[in-house]
Order: structure tokens, then sequence, then C-alpha cells
């Protein structure tokens, strides 16, 4: 047999397409050499780590929390909760001061700044009586455990008909971080909605709550 005759195992690589013959890992390609230019510059965040506001839930908070110390994310409000039949969920509402005392199931209410651990925000109102009206223990005890979050981690523990606070361990979660907060009239839009407020009396949910008849729409169609 001659020297130079191929042997059966070199024909048969001899006669594979390129794309099918086995490559050199321990070799890099050479159009592999450099993968730094694939990426965009981590400057540009962790779309893993970020948290998305694209809704905020409203009520109380439901695990360990904190409250922002700053009063711009406190506000005054009257808030009406809905509670359609045969709907689990509630949706809140907001009314605008031309509105205030117009519905009797409102209630007067501070509007507070919560955030998780992991930097999801709430909204929580701390309802408070009406003039005239006695406070009751579950009103008063949610706005002392307000007071108390905006020094430390705690999570609300209901006994009775108050509401007590549980501590977090230490090295539970480190200071939250408010500087990426929203300001605190985008953060309302977020939890309430652009629909989420009451105008006026001529708003759907308005009308529906006090037996009126739906609102007609105008000459150009638009609903009222």
């Amino acid at each position: 047999m001659s020297a130079n005759k191929p042997t059966g195992k070199q024909q048969k690589e001899s006669a594979m397409p390129d794309d099918e013959k086995v490559l050199d890992f321990k070799k890099p390609a050479p159009d592999t050499a450099d993968l730094s230019d694939l990426w965009l510059d981590s400057g540009f965040g962790d779309a893993l780590t970020e948290t998305c506001l694209s809704n905020i839930p409203v009520g109380k908070p439901q695990d360990f929390f904190r409250v922002h110390d700053d009063k711009a994310y406190r506000r005054q409000a009257e808030i009406y909760t809905h509670k359609a039949e045969g709907i689990i969920d509630e949706q809140n509402f907001v009314a605008a001061k031309s509105m205030w005392g117009k519905i009797e199931e409102a209630r007067r209410c501070t509007l507070v700044v919560c955030i998780y651990r992991d930097g999801s925000l709430r909204i929580w109102p701390l309802k408070s009586p009406r003039d005239g009206e006695k406070d009751n223990a579950a009103w008063s005890t949610a706005r002392l455990a307000a007071r108390t979050a905006i020094g430390k981690w705690i999570k609300l523990v209901w006994v009775g008909r108050a509401y007590q606070t549980r501590d977090a361990q230490e090295g539970y979660a480190p200071e939250p971080n408010w500087s990426k907060v929203p300001p605190f009239n985008q953060l309302i839009e977020l939890a309430f909605g652009k629909q989420g407020v009451i105008r006026d009396e001529d708003r759907p949910v308005y009308r529906d709550l006090i037996g009126a008849a739906p609102k007609k729409a105008d000459d150009d169609g638009a609903d009222l």
C-alpha cells in the first residue's frame, strides 16, 4: 500500500462540507476574538433588578415596609372605595376638592408612599374621622404604625381591633433608596389611573353611586 494513499478516515473528512467539520474549540474563531463591541454599556441599567413603575397598588402594606419621610410624599384627600357586585378586587377613586363632602361613602385620609425591600411601591390611605366623628382604634393605630415605619422596617399585625407592629430583624434590608422614586403626583396617577379622580358630578362612578341615569354622549360622540 502506498504511503501517500489517504486512509478511510482522511477520505471521509475530505468529503465533508466545511460547515460540518469538527471545530477545534481550543482555538477561538477569528471573528469571535473580541466580543466587547457587542454589548451596550452597563451604565444603561439592569432590567432584571430595576423596578418598573407601570402600576402601583393602593391599600395597607402586606409585608415589611417603610414610609417616605418627606412631607411632599403625603397628602390629605378623600377616597372612595368602589366594590362592584360579584367582583373581588376593589377600585379606589380620589375625590377632587370640589367633590369633598358630596360622597357619603368617601373617607378622609392621608395618602402616604410606602416601599418594600425589593423597591416596589404602594400608596397607603391612612383614614381619619370626619368632623364630629369619633376616631377608632384601627385608624389611629394604622397612623401610629406609619409614623414608626418612617424610621425602621416594620410589618402590620392585626390583633383584636387594632394594629400592632413587628420589627424586622437586623440585616433584613438596608435603608430604602428614595432617590429614584418619581414625584408624588406621578405616583398618584400610576396608582389611581387617569379615570381614578372624581372631579364632578358627571363622572360615571358618581352617577352610578347616587342612582342617576348614565350621562349621554355629547354631539361629538364623546362620553362625558
